[in-house]
Formats: structure tokens, sequence, C-alpha cells
């Protein structure tokens, strides 16, 4: 007997597709153009479960009654609905329009504030480059130095987030696991009805969003290019121009 999943495979595919393109929004999500790529890859991935599903169980003869209404659910689902017409957009007229803002101060640790204040962190630009016009506003102005810079027991931490602007509350990770969840539901309700099992839509493997916007950067390198002080050893120096080091 034919597995059920043979009749939906090419479905199949392009949902696990969705779920890799989760983490690659994960991984570059610091870097505008990298996560610009990878979310547009997943709304596509994401638009043509529908379509393909059509495709693959149209000529059943249940199609009409137990299989075009999940396929109907899905596409009317808002979210899915505006992805899918934001994919229409780039394929046909340009680019894909994001919007992106931050937050910027200390952290003990844990991704967790001490203080934070908010930020702007330009859609061109990224994260590292943001904390860079930070540190180099310590530098300049000692009044923002001391309010928003770190002491001897925390570090410089940013948080982004990345949104559509047809969606402001909704980070970019919080929409691209609903889509994966909500083309899972439907692909789930179509298996069973075609004798197999429901799929685990629980995605345990995703990181902490929390953890995934922020970026924590090196305290030792904050001194010594602000202030002049290697912490270490508490000797005076000139300071430097050197790159934003990422805390380990």
């Amino acid at each position: 007997m034919q597995c059920v999943h043979k009749q939906i495979e090419a479905s199949l595919d392009r949902w696990q597709e969705v779920h890799w393109q989760i983490h690659q929004i994960e991984q570059h999500y610091h870097e505008p153009d990298a996560v610009r790529f990878s979310f547009n890859a997943l709304i596509r991935a994401a638009k043509e479960i529908p379509q393909i599903l059509s495709m693959e169980l149209q000529n059943r003869n249940d199609y009409g009654e137990h299989i075009k209404p999940s396929l109907d659910t899905l596409k009317a689902d808002p979210l899915f609905s505006l992805l899918s017409k934001k994919r229409d957009y780039v394929v046909h007229r340009g680019m894909l329009e994001v919007n992106s803002s931050g937050s910027i101060g200390t952290t003990e640790g844990r991704g967790r504030w001490k203080i934070g204040f908010r930020f702007n962190v330009e859609p061109w630009e990224s994260s590292d480059e943001a904390y860079f016009r930070f540190r180099e506003a310590c530098k300049a102005k000692k009044d923002v130095r001391s309010l928003m810079g770190p002491d001897c027991d925390s570090w410089p931490m940013l948080q982004r987030k990345w949104c559509l602007p047809d969606f402001p509350d909704e980070d970019f990770l919080e929409i691209a696991v609903t889509a994966w969840r909500t083309s899972g539901e439907a692909l789930s309700k179509i298996l069973v009805h075609l004798g197999g099992d429901s799929l685990d839509l629980e995605l345990e493997c995703a990181h902490d969003p929390n953890r995934v916007r922020s970026r924590e950067y090196s305290q030792e390198e904050f001194f010594r290019s602000v202030d002049g002080i290697d912490i270490q050893t508490g000797e005076q120096g000139d300071g430097d121009q050197t790159p934003p080091a990422v805390a380990d």
C-alpha cells in the first residue's frame, strides 16, 4: 500500500522548505539583505503549498467535498492571504517592503535588559552597523555614555525587530512560524482524510525569539574603544576604531 505522504509529496516538500527558511531567518536575523531574502523565499514556498496540493489531488473523486474546503480555508486565512499578495507584488512589481525598529542598552546576561532605550535601526543597516553608531555616540557625548553605556557588571546589547507594514506588531519570526503552522494544519487535515497520521506542529527546534532578536557586544571592546581603558588592567589608552565585537 502506498504511503499517503507520497500522494502530496511535493506539497510536503514546500512545507519543509518553509521550515528550513524559518531557521535561515533566525541565522541571518541581524543582516538586512539576508533576512529579507530568506523571508521572501519563505513567502514563495508557503504560497505554493495550496497551489501544488490542488494539482496533486484535483483528480480524486472526493476533491470537491473533502479537500478543496481545506485549501479554500487556507487561502482565506488573513495572514496567508496577505503573504500571497506580497509574493505576487515582489514577482511582478518590486521589492518586499519591510520595517525595522530597535532598542539598545546593557545586559548582565540571558538576553535580558539591565537598562534599555529605543534606538532607530534602519532597514538597510546591519545590527553591527547600528551598534557602531551607538558606540560612536557614546564616545562623542559623555551624557549618552553615562546614561546608556555599560558599567563593570554589564555589557552592550542591541535588540531589533523586523516586521511587515501590514502587521506592525508581529515580528518576522512570529509571521514565519504562523505561516508554517497554518499551512501545516491544512496539510495535516488532508493527510488524516487520506488515511495517514497528523503532522507534528510543535516546532521544538525553533530558537528563543527574544535571543534571536538580541545581539550582545564585548564589554572589553566597548571600554577600550569609547573610554580608552583596558578593563582587564585598568590602564588608560587612546581608544580606537575597532569594529564592534559580538560578545561570546
